[in-house]
């Protein structure tokens, strides 16, 4: 029983897991609303899979680093894949390369100018590094975290097609733009920023305002944004922790 208790967390981290390979093919598919629906129910499976740990007092170093592995598939690699297809959406071209090694001609065929999308898998591979030895990130995160930028780049496709932010889509069907979004992606994740998070500390109100405020306002985004309000709470937050740091 308690062989069974000790692995409901690496449970949930499996299915982050799976989730993220899903995402991936789907975002390899072009299907990005379905993209994003695995990455927002990886994001939630992670949520939880902490959770357990803690509850029942689970939590291992092994959980930790398949915790780490799951959220790198899931919020490293898929939101680089979205972004390289983003490339390739404004007409990025792909080129054919064959080397020939030992008599065997092998093809690859990428876009060398979208490559640079995957620079958000990059800096979520070293926040991810970074998160597991670092100790001053229990109740606060330093730089924005893996799985809320991936959701903020996966949701890119949604808030460009939202008729309310249909002015958004020249500016951001652009090579600048993109690159400026992934080097921008890659920097806020490993910035030494500090963040809220939603974690309990305590139990007075008066810690957890700028959390409150957030919660209270995503639920009128939500309601009229629907699903492009998540990149739209994502840089309200970041924007909140900027006030709460000028106070700080």
């Amino acid at each position: 029983m308690r062989l069974i208790i000790r692995n409901i967390p690496n449970l949930f981290t499996s299915l982050n897991f799976l989730c993220g390979c899903f995402a991936a093919t789907l975002a390899y598919k072009n299907l990005f609303e379905a993209a994003f629906l695995m990455v927002l129910l990886g994001a939630f499976f992670d949520l939880f899979d902490g959770l357990f740990a803690r509850l029942l007092k689970a939590e291992s170093q092994f959980g930790l680093q398949f915790d780490s592995m799951a959220d790198l598939i899931t919020s490293g690699i898929v939101p680089g894949v979205v972004m390289y297809k983003l490339f390739l959406e404004i007409g990025i071209r792909e080129i054919d390369f064959t080397i020939a090694v030992f008599q065997n001609d092998f093809t690859f065929s990428f876009a060398p100018f979208a490559l640079v999308g995957f620079l958000i898998s990059l800096g979520a591979g070293i926040r991810l590094s970074n998160f597991n030895i670092d100790t001053e990130q229990r109740y606060e995160f330093k730089g924005l975290p893996a799985p809320a930028n991936a959701l903020f780049i996966v949701a890119l496709p949604l808030l460009m097609e939202h008729p309310l932010f249909a002015f958004l889509k020249p500016f951001l069907s652009t090579y600048t733009a993109l690159v400026f979004i992934s080097i921008l992606s890659a920097i806020l994740m490993n910035i030494r920023l500090s963040l809220f998070s939603f974690k309990i500390q305590s139990f007075s109100l008066k810690d957890y305002g700028f959390q409150l405020f957030l919660t209270l306002l995503a639920l009128p985004a939500f309601y009229f944004l629907q699903w492009a309000a998540v990149p739209v709470m994502i840089v309200i937050y970041l924007f909140l922790n900027v006030i709460r740091n000028s106070f700080n």
